[in-house]
């Protein structure tokens, strides 16, 4: 690859200069990428307008969970398959770059055929949406892991910390300014449904456009060393597990993972919980409960931005904290009302804002670069058999009991990751 800085054909590798003129480049680059990309998905945000979206087209409270969960199962599903294949690649750059330029196009390709649908069909809009989403997710799940690797090969400790906290706080702020946008588009003032979300989705699409080109200039530095051939799928999986059986803090993290992803049973559900149970309208609630969830992570992004480098494990267990009050603070809002709901929601924000890069960061810094892509292909999809389950358990609890069985589950699964992480976590550098 002529952009890739790696000892090949005898060039010597590169020097400590040469490494640091790679960072700074590679650094604007990834960063305007991870920042116009979190600002597009956080525009049509999986807890807020999408469940919402979705709630107008059906009433299947399952269906609504799974929608909410829908990208991120399929960004952290196909990892696993993708790691088996990279441990011997040795340039990964193409493998995150050339995915990109089909499925980026995805959302805005919906947006489209949501105004060709008109209200009358509602019922195709939906499953024109699972396609779409769907694809958008899967296609965003091969670069994942590459992505990872790029990252932790071509970025240096402290730039990695700053990429994640700077990118986290920029789209925060972008998003407090779009959230009075959002909600004019969905009020009575805004487009008629469901040209209104179709107009949010458009605006989502083009952004995640503009990052197709931004990525494609990075610059890739010397990872870990490729295996000769690809593992056939009867040594590679024993191979996963003995990883999780012999390698105590990373396990920790797995399981923590897991019972966080399992916790996001409520989150589809505070956005109707507010509309159909405290009697919020959808305009109200999507934009000011999505203003304080966006002011919470832009304040944990901050934090990790300032403090992040090396202290993943605190952060986690920090971000758990947070993570707690929010089911805690709408168990309270149920009974006074819908004021500890705003408190939840920012609560959350803060968790929001660095507790994901605290797991990805502790990962990166955890395995060796020969590791990378295995381990960050477990970890990514174990995370997802969570996010399948949580929808299933969380639409179950709603329908047959309420919405404040969903928040006392994902508060006990909140609670046992807190446990682990006291109980076994380890910082990435002891270990």
């Amino acid at each position: 690859m002529a952009d890739s800085t790696s000892p090949v054909a005898g060039r010597p590798a590169p020097t400590a200069e040469q490494r640091e003129r790679v960072y700074r480049h590679n650094f604007v680059l990834l960063l305007t990428d991870y920042t116009i990309f979190s600002i597009a998905l956080n525009l049509i945000g999986p807890t807020t307008v999408i469940p919402d979206f979705v709630r107008k087209l059906t009433d299947a409270e399952i269906l609504i969970a799974i929608s909410s969960q829908m990208f991120e199962i399929g960004w952290l599903l196909p990892q696993l398959l993708v790691a088996r294949r990279l441990v011997r690649v040795e340039h990964k750059k193409w493998w995150f770059v050339g995915p990109n330029i089909p499925v980026r196009t995805m959302i805005l390709i919906f947006s489209g055929v949501i105004v060709l649908l008109g209200p009358e069909r509602p019922e195709l809009i939906l499953a024109a949406f699972l396609v779409f989403y769907a694809l958008a997710a899967l296609g965003d799940g091969l670069v994942g892991v590459p992505w990872m690797d790029l990252i932790g090969s071509s970025l240096d400790d402290r730039r990695r910390a700053r990429l994640f906290g700077l990118g986290n706080t920029a789209v925060g702020v972008t998003i407090l300014g779009l959230a009075p946008l959002a909600g004019y588009i969905l009020s009575d003032s805004g487009p008629d449904f469901p040209n209104n979300y179709a107009l949010l989705f458009a605006v989502s699409g083009v952004l995640f456009v503009i990052t197709v080109p931004v990525v494609m200039p990075i610059r890739e530095l010397p990872g870990g060393k490729p295996v000769e051939t690809v593992p056939p799928l009867g040594e590679y999986l024993p191979g996963l597990a003995r990883v999780l059986r012999r390698d105590a803090p990373f396990r920790a993290v797995v399981i923590a993972r897991v019972l966080v992803a399992l916790a996001t049973l409520a989150a589809p559900f505070y956005i109707g919980f507010a509309t159909e149970q405290l009697g919020l309208s959808s305009d109200v609630a999507v934009s000011r409960l999505l203003l304080m969830q966006t002011l919470g992570s832009v304040l944990g992004a901050l934090a990790f931005s300032r403090f992040g480098e090396g202290r993943s494990l605190q952060f986690m267990e920090g971000a758990l904290v947070f993570a707690i009050a929010q089911p805690v603070l709408a168990l309270i809002a149920s009974a006074v009302g819908p004021a500890p709901l705003y408190a939840a929601f920012l609560m959350g924000g803060v968790a929001l804002g660095c507790l994901g890069i605290s797991f990805i960061n502790w990962v990166i810094l955890y395995a060796t670069p020969e590791q990378r892509p295995v381990y960050a292909g477990l970890f990514n999809s174990m995370s997802a058999v969570g996010l399948l389950v949580a929808p299933l358990i969380g639409g179950a609890l709603v329908e047959l009991i309420s919405y404040e069985a969903a928040f006392v589950a994902a508060l006990l699964f909140l609670g046992g990751a807190l446990a682990v992480f006291l109980h076994q976590g380890a910082t990435p550098r002891a270990a």
